[in-house]
């Protein structure tokens, strides 16, 4: 019998690692999960999940350092202390910082399992936010992840200077 309930504790354990991160995604992380997995969107517009008011988003990628975000975000010492209070640290994550009128209204950890901006990062220069209008992205199923789902990959719609979205090529 002990050693069943030490075989079950162990077990518990080595999983808390993947619930603590559950458990650290934010709001917006949870509104694309229904958006993309739930309800199967092609496409999906920040600015409508969003409970509250930006314009401009920053997306950091997996294990990028607090100190360049600070940097990239033209944050004081004092001021990145305050404002920048989670990182990622881990491949599944991924840092959302959500500023308006030059102020971090909004920071969070988006598990990339629930829709991957990684390859927009590549795309679109870390230092140019996305803004309400730009922050379009198209959904492709590319891969699987470590359970077998579908990847989700967000890349950027292109969006003509009047701000609506480009047609497709």
């Amino acid at each position: 019998m002990r050693a069943v309930l030490v075989f079950v504790i162990v077990l518990c354990l080595s999983g808390c690692s993947d619930i603590q991160r559950y458990f650290t995604a934010g709001e917006v992380s949870w509104a694309l999960k229904r958006e993309l997995r739930d309800k199967r969107a092609t496409q999906v517009e920040l600015a409508k999940l969003t409970k509250f008011e930006w314009d401009a988003l920053y997306l950091f990628g997996p294990y990028f350092p607090s100190s360049e975000v600070c940097k990239s975000l033209e944050l004081s010492a004092l001021e990145c202390k305050s404002a920048i209070t989670v990182a990622s640290t881990d491949d599944g994550e991924m840092l959302l910082v959500f500023r308006l009128k030059k102020k971090i209204v909004h920071t969070e950890i988006h598990l990339r399992g629930y829709g991957d901006f990684v390859p927009a990062l590549s795309e679109k220069s870390l230092r140019q936010p996305f803004t309400p209008q730009t922050a379009i992205f198209s959904v492709s199923l590319e891969g699987k992840d470590t359970n077998g789902a579908g990847w989700l990959i967000l890349r950027p719609v292109p969006v003509r200077s009047d701000g609506v979205p480009a047609p497709p090529p």
